[in-house]
């Protein structure tokens, strides 16, 4: 596996429509992304924007409330014993690492065990915009199973060296040893973590149990998320799972990205839907795919959208109100807005 070498391939290959107003704000460091650098990459910046950190004070409130919450055993079984990436925003207890950003990652998991891996054989796991690897690192090892995890090219090598450091004897594909920009089911079957950018595609014939998004669709372009939500319901299984955790509404990109308009056609089922833990402003939705077209998804997401409103700043004055109401509007219409 050459980290680079897909790194570099990837970057030759770029697609537009990618890059958001959010990434551009975040990824202008493509000199930095050497193997000397990566060692260090939780405090160097490469991972600024995909790693969250907090003061010692706030990391230490954030693990106690996650052990009332999960309970001791669960919490430290899913800590790491070391520190890969050197993250500068963590202490050590009893040989085990607590991250404040990972702490959030573990009430994540506990959710997907409690609803997801209880419920049904997961044999193969997509996570979008997964950032430096950390949940995807979690769920593999304590399922283990097969991961393809499909983030832009300034994250992919992040979570290519995260998750080779983490597990050194599994098998990785990367994308400059992909023909075709196509990942077939032999590949599924062959290699326990396929990491590739956005522009390469599933074969018809590979069916995913658990479709993840965490906190990153709210920072995409339109017309990526419904590229996303199309790759998501062709390919996830009968029975098969999304989980989507997302802001309410977040306008990094530009122009309002709305958890309650993302494009999901009526074949989903509501499983969980409620405010994300320690995060009012975010939402989880996990939905589970049915075969009719009788889910319950567009009622919840009305619902969803209701509760959202909350969390909107809106001006007060009416000379506000008017061009607020004609901006959104001439959004709408330049952008195609769902």
């Amino acid at each position: 596996m050459d980290i680079i070498r897909a790194f570099e391939k990837s970057l030759g290959e770029y697609e537009g429509i990618q890059k958001s107003k959010h990434w551009k704000k975040y990824n202008t460091r493509r000199h930095l992304y050497t193997l000397a650098n990566l060692e260090n990459f939780r405090n160097n910046q490469l991972s600024e924007g995909l790693d969250q950190t907090f003061p010692p004070e706030t990391q230490r409130e954030i693990y106690h409330q996650l052990i009332a919450d999960v309970g001791e055993q669960y919490v430290r079984e899913n800590l790491d014993d070391k520190n890969v990436g050197n993250g500068r925003h963590c202490f050590v207890e009893d040989g085990l690492v607590v991250d404040g950003g990972q702490n959030y990652i573990i009430k994540w998991l506990y959710d997907l065990e409690a609803t997801v891996f209880a419920q049904k054989e997961i044999r193969l796991v997509c996570e979008i915009g997964g950032g430096y690897g950390a949940l995807a690192q979690k769920i593999y090892s304590r399922f283990g199973g097969n991961i393809i995890l499909i983030d832009l090219p300034e994250a992919n090598v992040l979570s290519s060296y995260y998750l080779s450091k983490n597990f050194p004897k599994a098998k990785f594909l990367l994308c400059d040893e992909i023909e075709g920009r196509t990942i077939t089911k032999e590949h599924v079957e062959e290699y326990d973590f396929i990491i590739i950018p956005p522009w390469y595609k599933l074969a018809e014939d590979v069916t995913v149990d658990l479709f993840i998004n965490t906190r990153s669709m709210m920072e995409m372009n339109i017309n990526v998320i419904k590229q996303y939500l199309a790759l998501i319901q062709s390919h996830v299984a009968e029975g098969g799972f999304f989980y989507n955790l997302n802001r309410y509404q977040k306008i990094s990109v530009g122009y309002p990205i709305k958890l309650s308009k993302y494009p999901y056609d009526q074949k989903w089922n509501v499983v969980l839907s409620k405010p994300a833990w320690r995060q009012r402003d975010h939402h989880l939705l996990l939905t589970r795919r049915t075969g009719r077209r009788r889910g319950d998804i567009k009622k919840e997401l009305r619902r969803i959208g209701k509760i959202g409103e909350e969390f909107i700043l809106k001006p007060k004055s009416l000379m506000g109100k008017l061009w607020y109401g004609f901006k959104n509007t001439m959004n709408r219409f330049r952008y195609q807005y769902f």
